[in-house]
């Protein structure tokens, strides 16, 4: 029965484990697993000490939720968390001029903010005065602990087009005209910005991390703060060119006025005597200018006055959670972790080594 059952196994192609004889490979080869286990540990603390220390800087902002157009059910809300998550319920003609907040990462993204925030002054710790964040960037960053040289972001924009020797008429005014050192400042601080929003609590989380904690810190508020800024003149643009052309014909109406008064007066003082019909008209007349000009008056100083208040509540509110700080304690490389993945991807090839070394590739194949 021995003999029929061991051919049964092999007519069924049962492999047995002998995880004796496996424990015994791996004894005879322990030198060499370890010796590849700290070689590439060494390695990797090598790495890990090539890269610079990293500081995060996080604000947390809460956005003012469109409660304009309540409706019955209180959909008003229900489609202002809905734009928290990217989806439009419809029905809302206020919401629609608001831009939703799943749209925030792209204006974070976007070059023309990027560009407003390389205009701007930080404090530069490392040369102790006040420079803009184009320059900062464009300088080598705080090196890591093993500086092999040079800066990898050195080279990151290649150009094959010289702006310099491009007629001014061949390019449309509404291009952007960006050189090297501002394309590669933009990818840097793309690489460093991330904007979350969390779409249960509708909380922006705004992060930067660079290798100097001040300049993160600095930098998170001024992303923040043009972040906020074009949110709100997306959202009050048209309020506040209502206001700027009601304020015209608030000038021009009340000089109307002021004019066809004097005109009246004088008209009367020139006239005190004069007791002709003719006269009686034209004083009539005047006063009938007079009186519409004082009417157009009034009426586009009340539209005035309540584009004031228009402009003032369709202006969002940001309320800050949590502002801009300057981290005391790096966010990266964790490298511990980096050291003990290279020793596991050491010990992972030194075992691919001995199972090729030790097994019978015929027999297995066979």
């Amino acid at each position: 029965m021995s003999t029929l059952e061991n051919n049964q196994a092999e007519d069924n192609g049962e492999i047995s484990i002998n995880f004796g004889e496996i424990f015994r490979t791996l004894k005879s080869y322990k030198l060499l697993i370890g010796a590849c286990a700290v070689l590439f540990a060494a390695l990797g603390a090598v790495y890990s000490l090539t890269q610079p220390n990293e500081y995060s800087s996080i604000a947390k902002l809460l956005p003012e939720l469109d409660s304009k157009s309540g409706g019955a059910g209180g959909m008003g809300g229900l489609k202002s968390l809905a734009g928290l998550a990217g989806v439009d319920l419809g029905g809302s003609s206020s919401s629609a001029e608001a831009i939703r907040p799943d749209l925030y990462p792209n204006i974070v993204q976007s070059a023309p903010l990027l560009q407003e925030v390389l205009k701007a002054k930080i404090y530069s710790t490392k040369h102790k005065k006040w420079q803009t964040v184009l320059d900062f960037l464009s300088e080598k960053q705080d090196t890591a602990p093993i500086d092999l040289g040079g800066d990898p972001n050195d080279d990151d924009v290649v150009t094959d087009v010289k702006l310099d020797k491009v007629p001014t008429s061949a390019l449309s005014a509404d291009l952007m005209k960006l050189n090297k050192k501002e394309q590669a400042a933009i990818k840097k601080l793309r690489a460093s910005v991330v904007l979350e929003i969390d779409k249960k609590s509708g909380v922006i989380s705004l992060t930067t991390k660079l290798t100097n904690a001040v300049a993160a810190a600095n930098i998170t508020s001024l992303i923040q703060h043009y972040l906020t800024k074009y949110v709100t003149d997306y959202r009050t643009q048209k309020a506040r060119q209502e206001l700027t052309f009601l304020e015209k014909r608030l000038s021009e109406s009340r000089a109307r006025y002021d004019q066809a008064l004097f005109t009246l007066s004088a008209y009367r003082d020139q006239n005190m005597n004069l007791f002709m019909n003719v006269a009686k008209d034209r004083e009539k007349k005047l006063q009938y200018e007079v009186d519409m000009a004082y009417n157009l008056y009034t009426t586009i100083s009340g539209q005035y006055e309540e584009a004031k208040v228009k402009l003032h509540r369709e202006t969002p509110v940001f309320k800050v959670l949590e502002p801009a700080q300057v981290a005391i304690q790096k966010d990266g490389p964790k490298r511990s972790l980096i050291t003990i993945g290279f020793m596991f991807v050491g010990v992972f090839f030194s075992l691919i080594y001995v199972f090729f070394k030790t097994v019978n590739l015929k027999e297995l194949l066979g």
